[in-house]
């Protein structure tokens, strides 16, 4: 198992250098109240820029109490980088390169009643894939733990989740790109409380979503591990939901245009390769909307949406029949 990560800065003399995007990502599923959480640190221009950009991120959307937490913004020279670890006033994400463990700490009055201390240890290897894949003129790459299990302490809004409860996803994405750019993605993790029961899809797409790359499916189900792709696949929306929420609000008030983005409120997920099948539909239950701007590229802002949700599925692997309930964020980017 590939446990090994760190971030990718580019060197001094690199060309790209100002289109340079690291990204350190966690979900908690807790599974208990329905709570679904987000903790993500993030790096956005060259790290030779003063106008660059370090950013966090702690959200949760609380069923019947909406989305709390708040964004953590500061120059990039001012937040605490390490080899594979990005540090900011209220807000630190790490991932020990030896153990794959993350670490997360989180804490302050401007995330909005949000707290949390803890470990989380993988419960499943790593996808790694180091190829660039293409996103309109730059690249991406991305690596995904699908489960971790975590030990510590989380709360939001004064109600502390038992982490026995609390299953957590975890990805690293890097690379070169500009927001704003022609470019969107459709990106989706499940994680069911029963088998141990994980899903990851994902394809990039123009800002339209008129031309997307071939979808990937990751499966993760009792042990048993699953990659499908392309033509096996397929993924379909219906029905329509706005957004609850918007941030930065100062920003938001700026593109008063997509304060009402026509986001799907259904998602069916369904793949079939002649061995094995997969039946998944992701009912969301509200959305979110961060609006990324570059920092150094003039007028390029990207508006990533998170839809916070509930699944079923049923799935056959070899022999196995396995049904389920659980979880689940889906993102859609333009």
């Amino acid at each position: 198992m590939n446990i090994s990560d760190r971030l990718r800065p580019p060197g001094l003399w690199d060309l790209s250098q100002e289109r340079y995007k690291d990204w350190l990502h966690l979900n908690l599923f807790d599974h208990a109240s329905g709570t679904i959480g987000l903790i993500n640190t993030s790096l956005h221009g060259s790290p030779y820029d003063p106008r660059s950009r370090a950013i966090g991120a702690a959200l949760a959307n609380v069923p019947g109490g909406g989305w709390v937490g708040n964004l953590d913004i500061l120059g990039i020279s001012e937040a605490a980088i390490g080899v594979s670890s990005i540090g900011l006033p209220h807000l630190a994400l790490a991932i020990d390169q030896n153990s794959g463990v993350a670490v997360a700490s989180v804490r302050g009055d401007s995330l909005q009643g949000w707290q949390a201390s803890f470990y989380a240890r993988p419960q499943s290897g790593a996808i790694v894939i180091e190829d660039r894949l293409p996103l309109a003129d730059g690249w991406i790459s991305w690596r995904v733990v699908p489960r971790l299990g975590a030990t510590g302490m989380w709360a939001v809004s004064g109600r502390h989740m038992n982490l026995e409860n609390v299953s957590v996803y975890h990805d690293h994405n890097w690379g070169r790109w500009n927001w704003g750019d022609d470019f969107g993605w459709e990106w989706g993790c499940f994680v069911s409380r029963q088998a141990g029961g994980s899903f990851v899809a994902a394809r990039t797409t123009n800002r339209a979503h008129t031309k997307r790359s071939e979808l990937k499916l990751f499966v993760d189900l009792e042990g048993e591990r699953r990659t499908l792709s392309g033509a096996t696949i397929d993924l379909q929306f219906e029905g329509s939901m706005s957004v609850t929420r918007r941030l930065p609000g100062a920003m938001a008030t700026l593109h008063q245009d997509m304060a009402q983005p026509n986001l799907p409120r259904i998602v069916n997920l369904r793949a079939n390769d002649g061995f094995d099948t997969v039946d998944l539909r992701f009912t969301a239950r509200e959305a979110l909307q961060l609006i990324a701007a570059d920092p150094i590229a003039a007028n390029g802002f990207t508006f990533i949406h998170e839809i916070a949700g509930e699944f079923n599925y049923s799935a056959k692997l070899g022999e196995r029949r396995l049904t389920g309930s659980g979880l689940g964020i889906f993102e859609y980017v333009n």
